[in-house]
């Protein structure tokens, strides 16, 4: 048994050096040589052989499918084959029934399944872990149950006779044919699927599956985001459908199981979740693999769900895992562009004047149960101004950030911004209006680029539909190529240019501290909160953040910043709040805090003349 692993290893190293290899080539480029390869198939002229490749085609097009919701979005769905029934059933219908042929029947299939998503993510969208596996798992039996019942479709018993493709008056029915076929639509789809993942819905998709909480947070509307992905992988599951169903000229409901859908849900975990090439890796190892076992008779299973074990034991980021790093992401942006770009004003400018208050906080209130982490905070920010919160730990300061950024909804209190309330609004419509923050914790989409997460931040202000991104328009790369400018502008700014192409987890601490205020200023934000910025930093980067906090502020944007360095905290702000308890002790300018005795209280204690000096002496105080 020692030597399996090894061998395995064997196996699948020769994959890494290739996926290497290739990956370096461009796109159309990778694409070519795949369907060159592909296209060697019908040259063995072999109907069993060829047979086999066109079920790995058609297992191809489910996986990329369901690679949109799972790979991308991070959703689980385990009746996935209801939406190839679907697509399936309507092609059967429209041929048989309604005497329609096949090419006019694709659009309808997709259409069908792409509005099945949209029925099945609506009631999901708030659902995670072992209650969405349910709900899916519900919904394609009932599918199932639906068509079995449905005796316009003769329910148990199927369609027949379904026709075969026709083309210029010949009747497509060789293997050969259906084989062409499915290359194409598989290269459709993949040239879709490829669109999406490097679009603002695909950036959006991916931030959803690291963390759902940042990206709304940050600016992604993720409940729209998440009936998409169910809609659009419906989509391919239906174009998979109209193409089954012809091929195999008799469908009947025991075609689409729960048995079905876990094979797609295994073939793109197999391959590595959300990558294209691994869909197509993994439909080969799940279709083709048994097949080549056949000669072992009753043991090829056994064999193969050994071998399935043995390859997530030793690669389990799947066979071809995505990396979304890219070297040099900015090469074809000219400096002169960009620089232009970069120094025009925001799009959103405040209505407020320079010096008024552009936020106001009355009365904010937010308990946890029966502990009150803020009770009646009422302060203002004015235009302009650099205004730090400190406090001890557990004073409520990012409680408070997270009621202003729409992340909690305070029991009470009103918060106004930029002249109008913010209600109850969605944090990601609160980014839209012109507010941006970081985290206390570091809260970067880590399997993505740097330059991805602030596009990410840039990307807000996008305004292209759904078709735009699939269809890669002309609108869509504009937009593109801003936030690209965007990206790297920030990234100057916060000094990471160089480090654009590598993952966020291969930064340090502090660069991934500035990546997130990158992602931040890049929603071109009128406010920005920045909860501790400096923690993490040596004094010499707390000296370099001292000083950007200070150009951010030039640029335009009002600051506030909660941090626990009482000495950047007094050197950069024009006002300090204090708070403690959940409630503000203190507020005014860092001297007049500083020598507060409520807020030398809550740091040190009462009636400790060291402690005081200590604490003057940190705050830069006389």
């Amino acid at each position: 048994m020692a030597s399996s692993p090894a061998a395995l290893k064997s196996v699948t190293a020769p994959i890494s050096k290739v996926r290497e290899r290739i990956g370096r080539l461009p796109w159309w480029l990778q694409l070519a040589v795949v369907v060159g390869l592909a296209m060697l198939v019908p040259l063995y002229n072999d109907d069993y052989v060829t047979s086999i490749g066109v079920s790995v085609l058609t297992f191809a097009m489910l996986g990329l499918g369901l690679n949109i919701v799972v790979g991308y979005a991070g959703l689980l769905d385990l009746g996935y084959a209801a939406f190839f029934a679907i697509g399936a059933y309507t092609t059967a219908i429209m041929t048989v029934k309604l005497g329609f042929n096949f090419w006019t029947t694709l659009l309808p299939a997709i259409a069908f399944a792409g509005m099945a998503g949209a029925i099945l993510g609506y009631p999901t969208l708030r659902l995670r872990s072992d209650y969405l596996a349910i709900v899916t798992l519900g919904f394609g039996e009932i599918v199932r149950i639906l068509f079995t019942n449905w005796d316009y479709v003769d329910g148990p018993n199927g369609v027949w006779n379904i026709p075969s493709p026709s083309l210029f008056g010949f009747d497509l029915v060789d293997q050969n044919s259906y084989y062409v076929i499915g290359v194409i639509l598989v290269l459709i789809a993949i040239i879709f699927a490829r669109n999406l993942s490097y679009s603002r819905l695909g950036r959006g998709w991916v931030a959803v599956r690291e963390d759902e909480f940042a990206a709304e947070a940050v600016g992604v509307p993720t409940l729209n985001l998440k009936l998409l992905a169910y809609s659009m992988g419906g989509m391919w599951a239906g174009l998979a459908g109209a193409f089954f169903a012809s091929r195999v000229s008799a469908i009947n409901p025991s075609s689409f199981t729960f048995l079905l859908s876990s094979q797609i849900l295994i073939l793109i975990i197999i391959g590595g979740l959300g990558s294209l090439p691994g869909v197509i890796l993994g439909a080969i190892v799940v279709v083709g693999l048994p097949e080549l076992l056949r000669g072992l008779q009753n043991a090829r299973f056994l064999i193969f769900a050994a071998l399935l074990i043995l390859i997530m034991l030793f690669r389990p980021g799947g066979l071809w895992p995505q990396v979304r790093a890219r070297r040099a992401p900015f090469v074809g942006l000219e400096d002169e562009e960009e620089k232009q770009a970069a120094e025009r004003p925001f799009k959103l400018q405040p209505s407020v004047a320079e010096g008024e208050a552009i936020l106001r906080v009355q009365g904010l209130a937010q308990r946890f149960g029966g502990v009150k982490a803020v009770d009646d905070v009422s302060f203002d920010v004015r235009r302009g101004e650099i205004l730090s919160m400190i406090g001890p730990n557990g004073a409520g300061k990012t409680t408070v950030f997270n009621c202003i950024t729409g992340v909690q909804r305070p029991k009470a209190g009103r918060i106004e911004f930029d002249g109008r309330p913010l209600g109850r609004l969605k944090p990601h419509s609160i980014v839209r209006r012109g507010m941006a923050r970081t985290f206390q914790g570091i809260r970067l989409f880590k399997l993505m680029a740097v330059f991805e997460n602030v596009m990410i931040g840039a990307s807000v202000r996008e305004r292209n539909l759904p078709w735009q991104a699939l269809l890669h328009s002309r609108g869509e790369r504009r937009d593109e190529r801003r936030a690209l400018k965007e990206a790297r502008y920030w990234l100057r700014f916060v000094g990471l240019e160089e480090e654009a192409g590598r993952l966020a987890t291969e930064l340090s601490y502090a660069d991934q501290r500035r990546v997130e205020i990158a992602r931040a200023l890049a929603s071109e934000p009128m406010l920005v909160l920045l909860d501790e910025p400096a923690a993490g930093m040596n004094p010499t980067e707390k000296l370099e953040l001292m000083r950007m906090v200070r150009r951010i502020r030039d640029r335009g944007v009002t600051v506030v910043l909660i941090d626990h360095d009482m000495s950047l905290v007094m050197n950069v702000s024009d006002r300090v709040v204090v708070l403690d308890r959940g409630q503000v002790i203190a507020m005014g300018t860092p001297a007049e805090v500083q020598n507060n005795p409520r807020v030398i209280e809550a740091y040190l204690g009462r009636d400790d003349a060291d402690e005081e000096a200590e604490l003057a002496e940190a705050t830069g105080g006389a």
